[in-house]
């Protein structure tokens, strides 16, 4: 027993030939000789754990026959030989975590017991119990009674008698493998390796296309739209995330435990947890604030028509962001945080997870979603129904609702099972809580932009926007309208290129005439609040029912809006042509209208 010295090299024990037993452990020796045990026939137990081995020569064991417990836990191996230790049965390597190679089950035909570094070393094994058994240990959060005990035994009996006629004998190797530890398959099922691959594209398309609407259309952003397209680029690093996840899981399909090692230990793991974490965090942060900026805008929208808070949500944008890139930056510091499982998130993992930064991440998301419901409760009981009907704000308004309640309906998963580790009463099969981990977590990034794209009428106008810059560039003539609404300045592009003038200066698209001879279509230079292109737009000052200029009888209270607007001109013809791509712009057609039918030439 020579352990707990300060012992640096060692000698050679050649002459040692009846010695059975040596501790070598808690000193300072850095290197195994080819010699240092050579001749050791009598040698049954050996103990350099805990020491500062980086090196053994490749034959320092190949005449030690006897050896059968060998503890080299806790050095600093990068490589290990395994010549002369076929007849071992307990093998201690963990604490070596730069030994990254994965062991033959060959090279140990009677080993019992093994302790690696990693998890993914004990795949080799195909014996160890810990493998074979996982199926039986799920089945048993499930099972119960005598019966299914007892068929649970003879399964046992029956594994043990199959490995003993192929000669393999059961290891219990540890760390144990499972759902968080895959040997095949990363993400498992195909349930949930289609749903994964479904969250990937949607998130990736409609998030894109959310932010190319918004910014493309716009160049001053409004609050409201500011915080919707910074929820899109959060979750669209999300998207990017579950991309990688779905990336190495084919990558390294039916093969994972030759990836995992490299994948955990790696820059691309922590990146990957660095882009999740950090997507999720500013996602809740920009959407609090999101639900601030409504709060204090919906009132001065209703009776100013516009908001003077556009500034100081800009700052508070720019600290959000600072927040969330501290809470992805900070696991960085701590190896273990992301490097916990292939999942790379500082989740619980079913074994022994690090809860600290966990739980402060849940407690911290948990009183953003309760701020939220505060203050749109009390936006809600506030607001009038006609305001939420009638506003042209109120778009934006439920959109934010609806944002806040399925993510925190997405959420709540994430912080049961975040916390399920605490709770001792409460056993979770880590099948469970990796399914609802790959699911709920990164779901939010895909259904935002969809609840965007096909129930806010604010993409419509954003897209029909994009639609007419892309023409600009086929001979399209810009017109600048100033708005309330979306921009502070809207470019407005048509695609007709010939202009004519008509009684004086007042332009007016011959579009008009060839629209008036073909079949009804929608007209394509009409938007709501607007006529024809570059035609002075005032609100219509009229009698009840009556043109302003003319006497004719209206369509306004039939079909028109009350906020639509109509040329106010001297012109009959322009009236004519007005009123004629009106209704078509309400696809109705012309001849549904029995009084003042425009002429052609008009």
């Amino acid at each position: 027993d020579l352990s707990y010295n300060n012992i640096k090299d060692l000698p050679s024990f050649k002459g040692c030939h009846t010695l059975e037993e040596i501790s070598l452990q808690h000193n300072q020796i850095h290197e195994i000789a080819e010699d240092t045990f050579q001749g050791l026939s009598s040698l049954r137990v050996l103990d350099l754990s805990r020491n500062r081995i980086h090196r053994i020569h490749k034959g320092a064991f190949i005449t030690v026959g006897a050896l059968l417990n060998l503890d080299l836990s806790f050095n600093e191996l990068s490589s290990f030989p395994v010549d002369g230790l076929s007849g071992l049965n307990q093998l201690k390597l963990t604490g070596n975590s730069e030994l990254k190679e994965a062991l033959a089950a060959k090279n140990f035909a009677k080993l019992r017991s093994l302790s690696v570094p990693y998890a993914y070393q004990c795949c080799a094994f195909w014996g160890c119990d810990s493998y074979l058994n996982s199926n039986a240990e799920d089945s048993s959060h499930q099972d119960q009674g005598a019966l299914m005990d007892h068929e649970k035994a003879n399964a046992d009996i029956l594994r043990n008698v199959k490995n003993e006629e192929l000669g393999q004998t059961i290891t219990h190797c540890t760390p144990a493998t499972g759902a968080f530890k895959p040997c095949e398959y990363l993400l498992g099922s195909w349930m949930i390796r289609l749903t994964v691959w479904f969250i990937f594209l949607v998130a990736l398309f409609f998030n894109l296309l959310v932010m190319l609407t918004i910014f493309a259309s716009c160049t001053t952003l409004p609050s409201s739209k500011l915080f919707i397209s910074l929820i899109s680029v959060s979750n669209l690093f999300m998207g990017v995330y579950t991309g990688i996840l779905t990336f190495l899981d084919a990558v390294s399909w039916g093969r994972f435990a030759e990836f995992g090692i490299w994948w955990e230990t790696g820059s691309g793991c922590r990146i990957a947890g660095f882009l999740a974490v950090f997507s999720s965090e500013s996602a809740i942060f920009f959407l609090m604030l999101a639900a601030v900026e409504r709060s204090f805008s919906a009132k001065e929208f209703i009776k100013k028509g516009k908001s003077n808070h556009q500034k100081q949500f800009q700052i508070a944008a720019f600290f959000a962001f600072l927040c969330a890139l501290v809470a992805g930056c900070l696991p960085l510091f701590y190896k273990a945080e992301y490097s916990a499982s292939p999942l790379c998130l500082p989740f619980p993992t079913g074994e022994t997870p690090l809860l600290g930064f966990t739980v402060t991440l849940v407690l911290l998301n948990s009183l953003a979603f309760l701020l939220m419901a505060i203050i749109y409760t009390k936006l809600y009981c506030n607001l009038e129904k006609e305001d939420l009907s009638e506003n042209s704000q109120s778009s934006t308004i439920k959109h934010v609702a609806w944002l806040i309640f399925t993510n925190c309906i997405f959420f709540c998963p994430v912080a049961f099972f975040s916390f399920a580790p605490l709770i001792t009463a409460i056993s979770i099969s880590p099948e469970i809580m990796k399914s609802v981990t790959l699911i709920f977590f990164p779901l939010p990034a895909c259904l935002n932009p969809v609840l965007y794209v096909f129930f806010n009428p604010k993409f419509k106008e954003d897209w029909k926007l994009l639609r007419r810059h892309l023409t600009r560039k086929n001979g399209a003539v810009a017109i600048a309208v100033s708005a309330q609404e979306g921009c502070v300045t809207q470019d407005f592009y048509y695609d007709c290129g010939i202009y004519t003038h008509l009684q004086g200066n007042i332009p007016l698209c011959e579009c008009c005439e060839s629209l008036l001879l073909s079949k009804p279509m929608p007209c394509k230079h009409l938007i709501k609040s607007h006529s024809c292109p570059a035609l002075a737009v005032v609100p219509c000052q009229r009698p009840d029912g009556y043109w302003s200029d003319c006497g004719t009888q209206s369509a306004h209270s039939d079909y028109a809006d009350e906020d639509d607007s109509f040329v106010s001109d001297s012109s009959d013809q322009v009236q004519a042509c007005g009123r004629a791509c009106f209704y078509q712009s309400r696809g109705f057609p012309l001849v549904r209208y029995a009084y003042n039918i425009p002429r052609i030439k008009d």
